[in-house]
This record gives C-alpha cells, structure tokens and sequence, in this order.
C-alpha cells in the first residue's frame, strides 16, 4: 500500500511468502491469456515459445539466473564457502549457461503436449513452483547471515506455510484433484533438494529458492507431460 513501503521489515517480507501460490496464479493468468490470444493467430509451437518468453519478461530472468548461479555453485568442487562465494560474483560459467539452455529448451518441449490438450499448465506451474519455494523456506535453514533470501528463510513461521499450502491446495483442486497428487511429488523433491544443498551450500540462499522455482516447474511440466503422453 502506498505509504508504507518504506516501514517494511524482515517480517514483513515472511508474512509475503503466504501469498506466493497466489503470486504464481496470477502469473499463470498471464500466460493463459497470452497463450489464448497468441492460438488464435499463430502454431502451437510458436506459442509455446512466446509463452516461455512472456515468463521470462514476467520474472525477470531471476529465476534463470538463480539457475545458472546454483549450477555453477554445485558443479565446483570448492569449499561452501567458496561456492558461495560463486553465487555472489556476477560472471556465468560454462554449467550455468548450459542449465540456462537447458531449462529454456526443456520448457519449451514440455509445453507442447499439454497444451494440445487444455491451458491447465500455463496457469498450474507457476503455483507448483511457488509453493514449493515456501515449503523449502520454512524447512531449510539460511546459508547467508544477509540477503532476501535470509529474511524469507528465518521469518517463514509454521502458520505462513500453512496458509500457503491450504491456498495451494485449493488452486489445484479448482482446476482438477488429480493434480495434487503431482503437487505431492514436487513437495518430495523439493525436500531432497532442501537437503543436498544443505549438505553443499550449508543451507539455502535466494539462488536456491529461485531455482527451486524453475526446476519445480519443470518436474510439474515433466509429469504432467508423461500422463498426458499415457493418455
């Protein structure tokens, strides 16, 4: 709200991560429309590419960038500290651009079958992802002493996970129960993630919270393209 920005503090910030599979609805929206207006006109694979670049333009790049970032990080064969210290520098290195790539690449591919069918993952994957992202905030612990991501980690309380979970819980039941068990296996592995990047970062930064995001979305796209491709 207007006027308060400027007496927002860690809690704050926290209290926000309730809101993030809401967050992820609204950008789902965004690309559902945009992949309705772009059907009407073009093929469906150059809608699905727009569509992967209206994400991008939405987010930022962050989360792309948190990929290339964690990436590089994990494939050094350095001390935490010094992969933490990877994170930090603003240079890409050869495994973060080739996850960059990848992850475009692999997005891209995975769209089309759903797509062909109905809209669901343009407006669902963002919401998985999100959700995630506040189940590894609440389960992991910070890697930094400082950073968005510190703030988010050591103010996330039981209560906010709860409301982020009930919330996601009711958009994936909106739009079809049987998504939720895929929400289920997401939550997995996002909790094994939580746990290699304790054991190689010494916890979790605003890095690993981004790409958590991505490659959450990509699981989500990943088995619902298998289903579609069973059926």
């Amino acid at each position: 709200m207007p006027g308060r920005f400027e007496i927002i503090g860690d809690r704050d910030v926290g209290r926000s991560a309730a809101y993030f599979p809401l967050v992820g609805l609204l950008i789902g929206g965004c690309l559902w429309a945009g992949w309705g207006l772009s059907g009407r006109y073009l093929s469906t694979e150059l809608s699905c590419l727009l569509s992967v670049l209206l994400l991008t333009i939405i987010t930022g790049g962050l989360h792309l960038d948190a990929i290339a970032d964690t990436f590089d990080a994990i494939a050094a064969r350095k001390t935490i500290a010094e992969r933490l210290n990877i994170m930090k520098t603003p240079t890409v290195g050869p495994f973060g651009v080739a996850a960059i790539v990848f992850c475009i690449m692999l997005r891209y591919l995975l769209l089309k079958a759903p797509l062909a069918i109905n809209a669901y993952a343009l407006a669902l994957c963002p919401v998985v992802g999100r959700s995630c992202c506040v189940y590894a905030m609440h389960t992991g612990k910070s890697a930094m002493k400082d950073g968005l991501g510190r703030s988010f980690i050591e103010n996330t309380t039981p209560l906010i996970f709860l409301l982020s979970l009930l919330l996601s819980i009711s958009i994936t039941v909106a739009f079809d129960v049987r998504y939720l068990m895929i929400l289920s296996v997401c939550y997995v592995f996002t909790h094994l993630c939580v746990m290699l990047f304790h054991r190689l970062l010494g916890g979790l930064n605003g890095d690993a919270l981004g790409a958590l995001i991505e490659l959450n979305e990509l699981l989500f796209l990943l088995i619902l393209n298998s289903l579609t491709m069973l059926h």
